[in-house]
């Protein structure tokens, strides 16, 4: 029901001003839809081991463990995911750290990071290596960084990525991709925290 009301927005929000029907306080405080998918997402969940640009798309359920490469990342690297994901279980998300990553099955490890090249221009990048056979979820996530010791707010766009977050100009309506009510999200992204918006459409969502 949550995930209905919030794709027909509008439609909703015109209802209730006419007061036809009334919305949950957080579905009425969305100012978009930035989850994947939206109509302005223009790319099928994919599967694939090889980067994959624009690849990402949500992650299969509200529980995501998640694991860090013990080579390349940095232990302020590894430091900093753990606080990003402790910002994320604020939401109704709940990410637990796997200290030996599931490659295979259907409980595979959900959010792997790790260090290695990405195309000119980026500082990270999030793709979808096991899609869930037919649908828009992902059942685990590949987020690669630049440096071995990327920024706090690196981690946090990265990580929205992988569980689903667009930027501004892949939301429906479409906003800024510098927005600062998209929180982490900008692009490029200007904050460590996700914001009300981000936590609102995640717990609409999952």
């Amino acid at each position: 029901m949550r995930r209905t009301l919030r794709r027909f927005g509008g439609i909703a929000t015109a209802l209730t001003l006419m007061g036809l029907i009334s919305l949950p306080a957080a579905a009425a405080a969305l100012i978009t839809d930035n989850m994947y998918p939206t109509v302005n997402t223009g790319w099928s969940c994919p599967s694939s081991d090889a980067l994959v640009r624009s690849g990402f798309c949500r992650t299969d359920n509200s529980t995501v463990t998640y694991y860090y490469n013990t080579s390349g990342l940095s232990a302020t690297a590894k430091s900093r995911i753990n606080v990003v994901a402790g910002r994320y279980n604020s939401t109704d998300l709940n990410f637990s750290y796997q200290s030996k990553a599931v490659w295979t099955g259907s409980g595979e490890t959900d959010i792997v990071y790790f260090q290695g090249s990405i195309p000119t221009g980026y500082v990270g990048f999030a793709w979808c290596n096991d899609q869930v056979d037919g649908t828009d979820r992902c059942d685990q996530h590949y987020v690669r960084f630049k440096s071995s010791t990327p920024t706090t707010r690196t981690v946090c766009h990265e990580t929205g990525h992988a569980v689903g977050l667009t930027h501004g100009q892949s939301a429906h309506r479409r906003l800024s991709n510098s927005d600062s009510r998209l929180g982490c999200m900008t692009t490029p992204s200007a904050s460590e925290h996700l914001g009300a918006q981000n936590v609102e459409m995640i717990n609409a969502t999952y």
